[in-house]
């Protein structure tokens, strides 16, 4: 990817429409520069912006509206264009992606026209190199499509922003693998690594699955007490229930010896069972044939029981049996009797109920006709009231019509009137309200009038809100300035203390070891005589006898050459870091002259503006403090002025309570300035809603007045209309009053009352006289009709006595008895004696037969067999009974104990083969995944960070020729041998910077400013060659570098830009951002980028 055009409007600091166009430079390097907060950065955030929709800093994700320049109206829209190509030579696409922010725009109706705002959601447009535009949706997927990176990896090699060089240099191994594992693909290497985990953790689960099947398993057992191996394999069961899963081995073979023994068992007691069984089948047949005899015994014995006493009451029940039938035969006969009797009472009553029905017929015959003549009188009456009633009720009836009309009539003359009335008061409150209407449009237009210019009065309000920001803002500039001057001048002095430290340290062990040399030196023939020994030459003259060797000093005696050597090298080290903590203080030195450089001009500038924008705004109370401000800036700036350079640490310390008096007092200016501007911004908007209120209502006022006009012509014509009305309803009323015939209504009511009530009283006379004659009517033919029927009934009733009378007679004769002798037994015995003697007599009867068969059954049975002992049969059976239960409750238990220790047996034995297979499967994996994952003792390196050590060489190899450039030879990054990568913590991916002078390692993070600024470049760069190198589809034309270069010295700036030169002779486009001005010399194409009161500006400048 390389960026061609970039165009940027109305975002951040860049207000107006701006372009900047990087095929413009001669060469592929170019130079960044402009003062602080001019707008550098600003480019690199579009840029990013454009392509992942955030600004370029990772720790501060600047979007939406944050992204808008307040040096843009709201109405105008905030984008970023990018032109970019992809690929090289003629496979090179353009590309251009559009985005909008997520901004502000101004409302162009509604309640806030023109001065309110409303949020509108940002967008993205992707042209593809045919024209086309892609699916927005989908937009920034594609772009990542053909980036090939996400922010962060783009972030890391191609555009390394401001305060982020060292992220990547000194991040930690864990941290170095995220990166890595995106930019080369190798999350393969870790899925491997989990799936080892995974299916050892599955392993394991299984195995615990299984230790609680067997312990589940194990509980089932039953060991019998009698058992003679019962305490030592009950001790394996509670071990096993324990979870000693170990001992389930011998477990097992302890339980199959007892399952054998148990079988054993089952089967000899299941024979015994069987003999017991058969013993207890014979002893109950026995028995049971001595319970059968004995009961034939017993049943012969009570039938001849029963025979005895039937035969004591057979004489008596031949008695009972013939009062039975007697008393049958006289109820007989009585029940004929009582028939008889009844049809004699029925032909007695028929005859004397026709004697009085003839005696009765020519009474009633006289009486209905009397009452039919006076029933026709009553009902002549009745039709003569009702015709009288019916013409009063139509008269009447008129009447109350006529009535009602008038009432209705009154009320509409009442209505009319209120209508009237009405009107009249609707018209005169009209014409009011039209009089008030235009008199309250005069007073609206001369307030409008006041208020004309409140708009203009905002615009200029506004634009102080925006310039007191402005001001703000570089205030808060110049605070952290400050503050960054203090901390680097703590971190200065603490620079000079730690030099002066070893420098103290260094003089003090080097007079030590030269004072050790000497006296070494001095010594050295006695050393070298202490040395020698009987038989072996001397180093000096050869001989092997040493009669006479010289003696050293006895205060120097323990002096040796490896003391020696180890001071040596002690000096050596406190030489090294006295040197190095030398360059960290001139360092610290450097950056605090350069913080305080950065500060002036920003404060310079700061108080030029300030002094510059009083006469602007003339508000009430602040002339007065702006000249007080400005006086002190003149001062300020005259003792700043004549201050010499290289000042004392004391006039520093002047400086700096200045500067923090004067921010101070601008602050004060600034708090008091912002407060005058929230009033007046109240008031104005007070005003503003004022003027609007007006607007919209002289607006409306001419279609009131018009609505008004329109009223007082339909309350006129409503007044005409209720007039007329009025008057139309008068007349109606006295044309119906007109036709009345009775004086009230009342007295309608009582003529119609009076004859209603005559109608009514005849009417009931006559339904009662028409009443009576149908009463009499009925009651004469109901006698005929009676007459009738008895002279009918009367023959009937007394052939029916004649012919019950005969038979009644004969019964008696049949039945051999007298109506007296029936007439005794009736009266002494009742029915139900009968049926109980016939019953007693049944039941002897059938006793005595049932006496009789059972006897002749039970002899025969018994033929001739003789009485049985029962209670010996029943003693042996039941001894055989208790002999065969106790079998059976033995072989019960023998196989319950076999059947639940069988089946534990036979569950146990396979679930222990399958866990030694799955155990020897889990020791292989575990011991596999320890080694990959890199949690084995002594090597913490996993797999995935192995792998990626094979592309951080490669990086650093690349690295490393333009950090050896950079530092003249001195300095190499290493990789942390593997042999210590992976003790204690993985650090397969730390760096350690080897030093070519000295031949040792050292941390990174030991490296100075400028040295870390070194190595993070050339780390970037090799970084951005591995990745074009290991992905075809990622061209990576472009890198940015913001600020840094301020930290090097002369030496290693120009070595970094002859590699940047090196490394931008190719295709790579190569942006750098720096205030350092031996740059502006060094790189000849520079973007100018500067800023005034209308935002961000830019203009190429090329050699």
């Amino acid at each position: 990817m390389r960026p061609v055009k970039l165009t940027m409007q109305a975002f951040g600091s860049y207000g107006k429409l701006t372009q900047i166009d990087f095929q413009e430079p001669n060469q592929n390097l170019f130079l960044v520069t402009g003062d602080t907060g001019a707008g550098k950065t600003t480019i690199f955030d579009a840029l990013v912006f454009a392509l992942y929709g955030e600004a370029s800093s990772s720790t501060n994700k600047k979007d939406g509206v944050v992204l808008q320049s307040q040096y843009a109206e709201l109405n105008v829209e905030p984008f970023v264009e990018l032109v970019f190509s992809e690929g090289t030579g003629e496979n090179s696409l353009l590309y251009t992606v559009r985005r909008v922010p997520r901004h502000l725009k101004l409302l162009t109706r509604g309640a806030g026209k023109n001065t309110g705002s409303r949020e509108v959601p940002g967008s993205v447009s992707l042209i593809m190199p045919d024209g086309t535009e892609y699916p927005q949706k989908e937009a920034d997927s594609k772009l990542g499509e053909i980036l090939g990176l996400t922010k962060s990896q783009f972030m890391q090699v191609a555009m390394i922003a401001q305060g982020e060089f060292m992220e990547l240099l000194r991040a930690k191994s864990d941290d170095k693998k995220v990166i890595f594992r995106k930019l080369f693909n190798t999350e393969l290497y870790q899925n491997i690594v989990d799936e080892l985990m995974n299916r050892k953790r599955s392993l394991e689960k299984e195995i615990a699955q299984i230790k609680t099947a067997c312990q589940t398993e194990a509980a089932h057992v039953v060991i019998p007490q009698e058992y003679d191996q019962w305490q030592e394999i009950e001790g394996l069961k509670k071990q096993v229930l324990n979870g000693e899963i170990v001992v389930m081995d011998c477990f097992l073979e302890h339980l199959g010896e007892l399952c054998r023994t148990l079988e054993k068992s089952v089967n000899f007691t299941s024979e015994e069972l069987q003999s017991a069984s058969k013993l207890r089948d014979e002893k109950r047949d026995i028995y049971n044939s001595s319970i059968q005899l004995t009961n034939l015994y017993a049943q012969l014995e009570s039938a001849e029981v029963q025979l005895s006493e039937c035969g004591k009451t057979e004489a008596q029940i031949g008695e009972k049996t013939i009062l039975s039938e007697k008393i049958k035969k006289a109820y007989e006969i009585k029940g004929e009797y009582a028939r008889c009797q009844d049809a004699l009472r029925n032909m007695q009553t028929c005859e004397s109920a026709l004697k009085e029905q003839q005696e009765r017929a020519p009474l009633l015959k006289e009486q209905s006709q009397s009452v039919i003549q006076t029933a026709r009188a009553v009902k002549e009456t009745a039709e003569k009231e009702l015709k009288a009633y019916t013409t009063i009720y139509e008269r009447v009836n008129k009447e109350v019509k006529l009535l009602k009309q008038i009432k209705e009539a009154e009320n509409n003359v009442k209505t009319s009137l209120q209508n009237l009335t009405a009107a009249q008061a609707a018209d005169r409150k009209a014409r009011e309200d039209l009089e008030k209407m235009e008199k309250q449009e005069a007073d609206w237009r001369v307030q409008s009038e006041k208020l004309t210019d409140t708009n203009e009065k905002i615009a200029v309000w506004k634009g102080k809100n925006q310039e007191l920001e402005v001001l703000g803002i570089e205030v808060q500039e110049t605070e952290d300035l400050l503050k960054g001057v203090e901390t680097q001048k703590k971190l200065a002095k603490k620079a000079r203390e730690t030099y002066q430290k070893n420098r103290t340290r260094y003089d003090a062990k080097s007079q030590e070891y030269e004072s050790m040399r000497r006296i070494f030196l001095d010594e050295q023939a006695g050393f070298l005589a202490r040395e020698l020994q009987p038989g072996k030459p001397c180093p000096v003259c050869g001989a092997i006898e040493h009669p006479n060797p010289c003696i050293a000093s006895t205060l120097h005696r323990d002096l040796t050459r490896e003391q020696l050597e180890l001071a040596e090298k002690e000096v050596s080290e406190l030489r090294n870091r006295q040197e190095q903590s030398a360059g960290e203080a001139r360092s610290a030195v450097d950056i605090v002259a350069e913080k305080e450089r950065l500060l002036e001009e920003t404060g310079r500038k700061l108080c030029t503006r300030i002094l510059n924008d009083h006469e602007q705004f003339p508000e009430a109370g602040m002339l007065e403090v702006f000249y007080s401000l400005g006086d002190n800036i003149k001062k300020f700036q005259e003792s700043r002025n004549s201050e010499a350079p290289g000042a004392a640490q004391g006039q520093m310390a002047d400086k700096k309570c200045n500067w923090n008096a004067l921010l101070k007092q601008i602050q004060t200016l600034l708090g008091t300035w912002k407060t005058l501007l929230q009033e007046e911004g109240t008031r104005l908007n007070t005003a503003q809603k004022t003027l609007r209120n007006l607007q919209d209502a002289l607006g409306q006022v001419e279609e009131q007045k018009k609505s008004g006009k329109t009223a007082v012509e339909e309350c006129g014509q409503k007044l005409t209309e209720a007039a007329a009305s009025a008057k139309s309803a008068e007349a109606l009323l006295k044309q119906l009053n007109d036709s009345r015939e009775y004086p009230s209504e009342e007295a309608a009511m009582t003529e119609f009352n009076q004859a209603k009530g005559k109608w009514k009283a005849a009417e009931a006379a006559s339904k009662e006289a028409e009443k009576k004659e149908k009463a009499s009517s009925e009651e004469l033919v109901n006698c005929t009709s009676l007459i009738k029927r008895f002279e009918g009934e009367l023959p009937d009733h007394q052939k029916l006595y004649q012919e019950r009378q005969a038979f009644y007679q004969t019964l008696m004769n049949e039945k051999n008895m007298t109506e007296a002798e029936w007439a005794d037994i009736a009266e002494n015995y009742t029915r139900e004696t009968a049926e109980l003697l016939q019953k007693e007599a049944d039941s002897w009867q059938r006793k005595k037969l049932a006496a009789q068969t059972t006897a002749e059954t039970a002899g025969k049975a018994i033929d001739g067999r003789s009485k049985p002992d029962m209670e010996a049969a029943k003693s042996q059976m039941e001894e055989a009974e208790k002999v065969r239960l106790q079998t059976q409750t033995k072989l019960e238990l023998y196989k319950e104990q076999y059947k639940a220790d069988k089946g534990a047996y036979d569950i146990l034995s396979p679930q222990m083969e399958k866990r030694g297979k799955i155990i020897e499967k889990h020791t292989k994996l575990e011991t596999l995944y320890k080694l990959l994952s890199g949690n084995m003792s002594g090597n913490r390196m996993d797999l995935e960070t192995y792998v990626q050590r094979y592309y951080l060489e490669k990086i650093l190899y690349a690295a490393n020729r333009r950090f050896a450039n950079m530092s003249a030879g001195q300095f190499e990054l290493r990789m942390v041998d593997e042999e210590n990568a992976g003790k204690g913590k993985n650090r397969g991916l730390d760096l350690m910077v080897y030093s070519n002078v000295t031949g040792k390692e050292r941390e990174v993070r030991t490296l100075s400013g400028g040295e870390s600024f070194m190595a993070a470049l050339a780390l970037a760069l090799g970084m951005a060659d591995q990745i074009q190198e290991s992905s075809a589809a990622i061209h990576l034309d472009v890198m940015f570098v913001d600020e840094g270069f301020g930290s090097l010295d002369e030496h290693s700036r120009e070595q970094a830009v002859k590699v940047l030169q090196e490394l931008a002779g190719g295709s790579k486009l190569i942006g750098i951002i720096s205030h350092v001005t031996e740059l502006k010399q060094e790189i000849e194409d520079q973007l100018i980028v500067s800023k005034d009161e209308k935002g961000s500006h830019v203009k190429w400048q090329i050699s």
